[in-house]
């Protein structure tokens, strides 16, 4: 048995959940907001944070911490289908986007998402509103270039789904949740992002939600 210990809004492990999805894993959820970790969690290794993954389906109990450490093991353990293609080229793509994603997100996590939180869920009574300006200019700006790929790429590493696709959704997604994806500035990645959306995979995404809290009206059309 499979369990994942996880946040639903996180992108990180929204990345983590598409990749399950993609691989075809079934496996128990277990809720654990970023400001209140279980002490299972805690436990279970120094500085563990989610998503994390247990594994005790293996021949060897796994745990894994980390949007990486669980997407590398999964991809060992599930081979089928790949998200790290075989050749070396387009693994290099996959990996690069797959890193870009998470580090050129991160100020858009750190900002908007972080302020959307803050208000929505934790009921906040102050909201920084130079952090909501922060993120979505920060947020366009990754979308141009996102959009740019989207104009010549089937898929954002190129012929094939990768975990680079799955890592930019899982945070747009994230985004999109609250409305705050300007789709209409990059028709290009609104027409991938519909294509992404409509896989399976996605499905649990689109039902997510959150004590406090209702998704933006679009946000479970798979036709925006």
């Amino acid at each position: 048995m499979k369990r994942l210990w996880h946040w639903p809004i996180d992108p990180l492990a929204r990345t983590v959940r598409l990749v399950l999805g993609e691989k075809g894993c079934r496996y128990q959820e277990c809720i654990a907001a970023p400001w209140s970790l279980p002490d299972e969690l805690i436990e279970m290794a120094p500085g563990a944070i989610a998503p994390a993954l247990v594994d005790t389906s293996a021949e060897v109990k796994v745990t894994a911490i980390g949007t990486h450490a669980i997407c590398e093991y999964l991809e060992t353990a599930h081979a089928n289908p790949r998200l790290l293609p075989f050749v070396a080229n387009e693994c290099a793509e996959a990996r690069r986007l797959w890193r870009w994603s998470e580090d050129s997100f991160a100020e858009v996590n750190a900002t908007l998402l972080t302020e959307r939180v803050n208000q929505w869920v934790r009921r906040s009574s102050e909201t920084n509103t130079a952090s909501l300006r922060t993120g979505v200019h920060a947020l366009k700006s990754k979308m141009t270039f996102l959009n740019g790929l989207a104009e010549t790429r089937a898929y954002m590493a190129g012929r094939a789904l990768t975990m680079a696709d799955l890592s930019i959704a899982a945070h747009l997604s994230a985004y999109d949740y609250f409305g705050d994806v300007p789709w209409d500035l990059t028709p290009d990645l609104k027409a991938w992002y519909s294509k992404i959306k409509s896989r399976p995979s996605f499905r649990p995404l689109l039902g997510d939600k959150v004590d406090g809290t209702r998704p933006a009206k679009h946000y479970a059309d798979l036709d925006f």
